[in-house]
């Protein structure tokens, strides 16, 4: 059933399903969202809140360049990422045919009961197989702020953080879902510049320097390919300073979704997450931009296996 599905068909809300999956054979409120309609922001800059577990944002944007200032101040460690729904699919669709059958899979899941999880997953409506990731701000620490800047393609996008509760359940469940159309009416934003680029790829991993010295800068993460893991996601960007280089070996196991124990909050100390580039396709450029004191850094992709597959890179700045 899945062995044909591509990278750009893939829902976020799988990586819940397919990981427990693997896991389980292997080992054997809600917040309200404030009515946020049409918003007429400044071409260069959208502000985008989480107060607890919601994301507060313009439900309208232009399409084109769109740079995303996204202010965590809650107590948990979040991202979004935007999901493009196929022409005609919309939050509701989502919510009444896609969510009901994830959510009482992933229950199953939790309880180690993989047949009647699977036979929830039969259940996932067809048009999913169409959607496309659209990039995002990557995994940003609590009461703190990153800046990232994507094209946003005309259209309607689900946008979501499915880090998880420390129940191992996603954010998404708790609120942190919401619809965004992006419109026809393009913004006047060039594409950025950048200081600093990034080329990240499934065969050469993340390619940066090795020390660079302290101050603000904005990177361009270049997409050279883009490959479907065992969590059926792709690979991002996500900047991490630690506060000892050790502490890369602990990185490593909580950013690696395919473990249902991982990738839970609270965030082990000692990880501050400062942003990034979600998914991207390949070929696609996405940019942020961040201000870097001395220490040690890492840059790090959100797939299993990390370490392993030597998707990071660390850096020192001076």
């Amino acid at each position: 059933m899945y062995s044909n599905l591509k990278f750009k068909n893939v829902f976020p809300f799988i990586l819940f399903i397919l990981v427990s999956f693997i896991s389980c054979k292997n080992d054997q409120k809600e917040n309200k969202l404030i009515n946020t309609n049409t918003v007429e922001e400044a071409d260069n800059m959208i502000e985008v809140t989480t107060n607890v577990m919601d994301f507060q944002i313009p439900s309208q944007l232009k399409s084109g360049w769109t740079t995303f200032k996204y202010n965590n101040k809650s107590e948990e460690t979040h991202f979004f990422i935007f999901e493009k729904m196929p022409e005609g699919v919309t939050i509701e669709n989502y919510n009444k045919e896609l969510v009901p059958p994830f959510k009482a899979a992933f229950n199953h899941l939790l309880n180690n009961n993989v047949e009647d999880a699977m036979k929830e997953f039969e259940k996932v409506p067809a048009w999913w197989n169409d959607v496309e990731m659209g990039g995002g701000v990557g995994l940003i620490s609590p009461k703190s702020t990153a800046e990232s800047t994507i094209y946003m393609h005309p259209g309607t996008y689900v946008m979501e953080c499915y880090v998880r509760m420390p129940n191992g359940m996603p954010h998404a469940f708790y609120g942190m879902l919401k619809e965004i159309v992006v419109t026809e009416e393009k913004g006047e934003n060039k594409e950025p510049s950048s200081e600093h680029e990034i080329s990240i790829s499934s065969e050469q991993g993340i390619i940066f320097q090795d020390s660079i010295k302290t101050g603000e800068y904005q990177f361009a993460v270049r997409f050279k390919d883009q490959k479907q893991y065992e969590t059926l996601l792709g690979h991002d960007v996500n900047l991490v300073r630690l506060d000892e280089i050790s502490q890369l070996d602990t990185l490593g196991n909580w950013i690696n979704a395919s473990n249902i124990k991982a990738f839970r909050t609270p965030v082990p100390t000692g990880l501050n997450f400062l942003g990034g580039v979600e998914d991207l396709e390949a070929g696609e450029t996405g940019y942020f931009k961040t201000k870097l004191e001395r220490g040690n850094y890492v840059l790090i992709s959100e797939i299993p296996n990390v370490i392993e597959r030597k998707m990071f890179k660390v850096f020192k700045v001076y």
